[in-house]
């Protein structure tokens, strides 16, 4: 009994050195750690930062840096250098590849000229510790180019440029870290860079020869071993970063290059770069960012004014650098302002290139804690300027481009489905979906029943059988067709999303969800995990009468509404639920949104009786109770967060309108986002 207490008292001795305990902790802040700090809109790349101070030597002291986690925080360093490189457009940087070269060293040397006097003159840092900090400057990452995605700008020609540039200038910055690295260690000297210029040489040939064809051949021959392909891209990684090395080069440049030469061959959406940017973020790279924070040493912030001031100088001079070179690019290419702002606002973000050369800096000891620490601040301050001057900029760029074209009258693809996991709603919703779906378009209409992986599963799904027997009986009926499906998930709404993804479907009908609970309230309630980043039209639907008793439709439109890419789509469904099932139709919106459903009727010659209501603002709409009766149905568009017709107050209109009438039925509808990866 006293060894086992004993034991028990050594495992639970701080600093923990436990491997179990060590690695269920970080596993456990990998895990909670961005879901707390994004109630705060707080980037998860942060969160992991300040998790690895809160739990590293100079916070609580939690855990120790070991040879465990500095290996995993190695693979992850290799990883994300290797994604970053996979992610490069290497099809935009052929469109505009004079004007990204030009961009490319413009985005390089300003940052790196401004930043290399101030270095050595101001902070009073020798040369090669002013080089390699000025190299640091010029790294960046799009961190915001999600949001351009998501505003469909990413065949704008300053978007072009900017994802070309950063190719050149990551290029860049990785050969003078070479350059850098091997002074540091073994000095100058003609010698010295002559035999680096060979190997390099020689790696890159190599590199970009050799492993492409080999990956064609592997691909080939394991074209259906989706697991053995995985495993071939690993040691890829690794064999080049290995290479690097012995070429005298950092392995991060190395496993760059494997992801440059490897992007062509694993597409954005495959099996393979999906478990590839799994295994990758999941684990690997939340512990590189960990592996950082424990090397910050917060104390030196309250040890006296330095480290604040090194932090402040080096996120202006980061800002200035790039705000100059998006100034100048802008101007020498004839970019409208708001051109010049999105491509400022793409460039100025530092994160994944900036940490991985940091920490090449801080490990042979050219870079000390004060640029560490202030490294830090300048990842979070950048990462939120780029973000809100790219929304801005994107926003009135995509507003400019929609203005005054013409939409196509629908979308080409039609697949709904209906998750049935409800019994008691199935009826009413399969009524809805059977209205909205076209009877003319052969696309199936899918009803889906999601059965929870747990000790009840075997029960569920002889319910989920008869439930949906039922289904295609009732469809049968109605002289419509269904294909029912029934399927195994951890939750409803996972097992909702990869049916979606499986059948391509463009929308998705639900019905609403019951009361939360503590995992609701931690990770998101099941809807809420359905909608985020849905590129699907997400319908959600609470029938409080069955639907053919509705004599009216009141739908609520958001600023700018038609300039949403699946608006068309949307609104043609809502223009059929109302014919099928004889309902008037009323129309409160704001702006030229009226006009343009007004128009889109006459092209459709529908018979629906519609009126129009026009805002310029949310003060003008009366009571919501005051004009929803008892057997209206309200219809409300709600765009995602970040999205063209996005708008706080809209927003706050639609939470006091569902509030107001929370007796009623009514009808959410979630326009769907096009799907962007995002980087870290």
């Amino acid at each position: 009994m006293n060894l086992r207490r004993d034991h028990i008292s050594s495992i639970l001795h701080l600093p923990v050195n436990d491997p179990v305990l060590v690695f269920a902790i970080i596993l456990l802040v990998i895990l909670i750690s961005p879901v707390i700090l994004r109630k705060f809109r707080i980037p998860g790349l942060i969160g992991l930062i300040v998790s690895g101070i809160i739990i590293g030597p100079s916070g609580f002291n939690i855990i120790e840096k070991t040879n465990a986690i500095e290996l995993f925080a190695t693979i992850g360093m290799l990883l994300l250098m290797f994604i970053a490189g996979l992610d490069l457009d290497q099809k935009q940087f052929r469109r505009t590849k004079y004007k990204s070269l030009l961009f490319g060293l413009l985005t390089y040397t300003i940052p790196f000229g401004l930043g290399l006097p101030v270095c050595y003159y101001l902070l009073d840092y020798n040369l090669i510790s002013s080089l390699m900090i000025s190299n640091m400057f010029a790294t960046h990452t799009m961190v915001s180019y999600p949001i351009v995605t998501r505003l469909g700008l990413t065949r704008n020609e300053a978007v072009a440029v900017a994802t070309g540039g950063t190719i050149i200038t990551d290029t860049l910055v990785l050969l003078v870290l070479a350059v850098i690295t091997g002074a540091a260690s073994k000095g100058g000297g003609f010698s010295l860079y002559g035999n680096l210029f060979i190997s390099f040489i020689l790696f890159l040939l190599f590199v970009v020869y050799i492993i492409p064809k080999v990956a064609r051949w592997v691909f080939h021959r394991l074209e259906d071993d989706n697991y053995s392909q995985f495993i071939f891209v690993a040691l890829v990684v690794f064999i080049c970063a290995l290479l690097s090395m012995a070429a005298g080069l950092e392995p991060i440049i190395g496993a760059f290059a494997a992801g440059f030469v490897l992007n062509r061959l694993i597409p954005a959406e495959s099996i393979l770069r999906n478990r590839i940017d799994f295994t990758g973020n999941a684990l690997f790279i939340p512990f590189f960012l960990i592996s950082i924070g424990m090397i910050v040493d917060i104390r030196i912030v309250f040890a006296g004014p330095m480290a604040i001031i090194i932090a402040a100088i080096l996120t202006t001079v980061a800002l200035l650098g790039k705000f100059a070179a998006s100034e100048i690019a802008s101007r020498i290419f004839g970019f409208t302002s708001d051109q010049r702002r999105l491509l400022f606002g793409l460039t100025s973000s530092h994160a994944a290139a900036i940490l991985a050369v940091i920490m090449v800096g801080y490990r042979i000891g050219i870079i000390d804690e004060n640029v560490i620490n202030g490294t830090i601040f300048l990842i979070l301050l950048t990462c939120l300027i780029s973000s809100v001057v790219t929304e801005s900029a994107g926003r009135k760029i995509a507003f400019s481009i929609n203005r005054g074209i013409k939409q196509p009258v629908d979308m080409t693809q039609e697949t709904i489905i209906v998750s049935l996991s409800n019994p008691q709603r199935m009826e009413r919703l399969l009524d809805l979906a059977l209205s909205l779906k076209k009877k003319n378009h052969s696309n199936p209409l899918y009803g889906l029943f999601v059965v929870d992986d747990d000790e009840t599963a075997n029960e569920r799904l002889a319910l989920a059988r008869s439930t949906l027997e039922h289904a295609g009986g009732k469809a049968l009926a109605a002289g419509r067709k269904i294909e029912t499906y029934v399927t195994i998930d951890n939750n409803v709404s996972a097992g909702i999303k990869r049916v979606a993804r499986e059948k391509s479907a463009t929308d998705i009908i639900v019905g609403t969800s019951g009361k939360p609970n503590l995992a609701d309230f931690l990770f998101g309630r099941t809807l809420e995990q359905l909608i985020t980043n849905s590129s699907q039209n997400i319908y959600v639907f609470n029938p409080v009468y069955p639907l053919n008793l509705y004599k009216k439709i009141h739908l609520f439109l958001p600023p700018h509404a038609e300039k949403e890419n699946s608006f068309i789509h949307i609104l043609n469904k809502i223009i059929g639920l109302a014919e099928s099932n004889a309902m008037s139709f009323e129309s409160h919106s704001y702006g030229l949104t009226a006009s343009f459903i007004e128009t889109h009727l006459k092209k459709l010659r529908s018979q629906v009786l519609c009126t129009f209501y026009s805002f310029h603002n949310e003060n003008e709409i009366p009571e919501a109770k005051m004009m929803i009766g008892s057997d209206d149905l309200l219809v409300v568009i709600s765009p995602h967060r970040g999205s063209i017709s996005y708008s706080k107050s809209y927003n706050s209109l639609l939470t006091r309108i569902l509030k107001d009438t929370g007796e009623n039925s009514y009808l959410i509808i979630y326009p769907g986002v096009v799907s962007g990866r995002s980087r870290v």
